[in-house]
């Protein structure tokens, strides 16, 4: 058992779990990548002022720590195992950050429990969304027949929505029709169940508007999306965005509502791109420069110590949602039905749900405001049109008019 709390000291928790030192980094602590500090210094910082100073909500900081430390001794078992001969499940999950975390330990837990109970030996890959290392996305176009393909694959976003990959695999019935199931009404009103029934969706990341209103000054509160589109707030919004290519959920659902121009608009109102925890390191800041509106991950807000002056706004139209998604072969579905009825069941819908990603099982809380609704783009829409290519195209456009409008200079 991780035994972790508040006041330990930041060196203390690093000794007894060096795992714990990429996490402090990622939520700001640079400091610590020097040894010599993380041990001097950070023998002599308690945990809670550590996070107090970057007002991070404590309380979310050590339950995602404790599942970090978790999982890392996890997978050091599952290793072991694999040495002795042992081959995992062929699962490729491929998540966000902050649900791949929790996500790790019960998919590894499950893998052992089909190795020891049902003599199951197949693959298992389990990676973060975004990764330096490993983008399985590089190979969706390489793949020319279905034995290429992993067995089961758990996703978000839209790679494998590409028409490459839906005209070769999906509409071929390489994926199983998979039973229909009982969905929370909130979310099947927002139309996220396939028609098709191959693709299983069983949560949401969604998008919300975190507002400082302590930095937007005179300006009112943008109560829907649309509001983003008006002058006054020109260079007020930052989103996700790195290396010349800023978040497709956002530009999709701005091109889908309002052409090239809402694109373009959209542009001029951004300021500029960063990664969901360096909005949070930007928005806990003294800083005055710093925009009061940043488009994130419900996830990213809650880690936020709160604040009177930073809220949380879910748009009229809805939060901008997309996808967590399970594919299933067609051959393989009668040998991995646990499997399946285990990712698309209860337990795994309710640590998506912890995470504040909406799960779509009924019996799950959403954990989401009472009144909250959802927006995405739709099944009609992303089967309609070529992904791979439209999203290239609208980064573009919105790339053309962001740096027209020296996009970047304000931060």
């Amino acid at each position: 058992m991780v035994l972790i709390h508040s006041d330990m000291s930041v060196g203390e928790i690093m000794e007894l779990y060096p795992e714990s030192k990429e996490l402090f980094i990622q939520y700001g602590f640079e400091l610590f990548t020097d040894e010599q500090v993380a041990r001097q210094f950070g023998g002599m910082l308690k945990l809670k002022t550590a996070l107090r100073s970057k007002q991070i909500n404590p309380e979310m900081f050590i339950r995602i720590l404790r599942e970090r430390i978790e999982t890392t001794k996890t997978f050091r078992k599952l290793a072991a195992r694999d040495d002795a001969g042992q081959q995992p499940v062929n699962l490729l999950s491929l998540l966000p950050c902050p649900l791949m975390v929790p996500m790790q330990k019960e998919l590894i837990s499950f893998v052992e429990y089909l190795r020891e109970e049902k003599n199951l030996s197949l693959n298992c890959c389990i990676e973060a969304f975004f990764n330096q290392h490993v983008n399985f996305e590089d190979y969706l176009q390489c793949f020319e027949t279905a034995d290429e393909i992993p067995d089961v694959l758990m996703t978000a976003g839209y790679s494998f929505l590409y028409k490459n990959f839906v005209e070769r695999f999906i509409r071929q019935g390489v994926f199983a029709d998979l039973p229909e199931r009982p969905v929370n009404p909130s979310l099947a009103a927002a139309g996220l169940v396939d028609p098709a029934g191959c693709v299983a969706v069983i949560a949401v990341n969604v998008l919300v508007m975190v507002v400082d209103r302590r930095r937007l000054g005179d300006l009112p509160l943008p109560a829907a999306w649309d509001d983003l589109l008006r002058p006054e707030y020109r260079q007020k919004v930052v989103i996700r965005g790195h290396d010349g290519y800023f978040c497709d959920i956002v530009q999709m659902n701005y091109y889908k509502d309002h052409g090239t121009e809402g694109v373009e608009k959209l542009a001029r109102a951004v300021c500029y791109g960063l990664h969901p925890a360096q909005m949070v390191k930007e928005l806990n800041s003294g800083r005055q420069d710093v925009p009061p509106i940043h488009i994130m991950p419900y996830f990213f807000y809650k880690t936020m110590r709160e604040r009177p002056e930073v809220v949380a706004i879910w748009p009229e139209e809805g939060a901008l949602a997309y996808p967590v998604s399970v594919l299933v072969k067609a051959d393989k579905m009668q040998k991995l039905r646990e499997l399946v009825e285990f990712l698309t069941g209860p337990r795994i819908a309710d640590i998506c749900a912890g995470a504040y990603f909406p799960a779509l099982h009924p019996d799950v809380p959403l954990r989401v405001p009472d009144t909250a609704r959802f927006k995405w783009l739709g099944w009609d829409y992303i089967q309609n049109y070529d992904m791979e290519e439209l999203l290239e195209t609208v980064n573009n456009l919105f790339l053309a008019s962001y740096r027209e409008g020296s996009g970047g200079g304000c931060g």
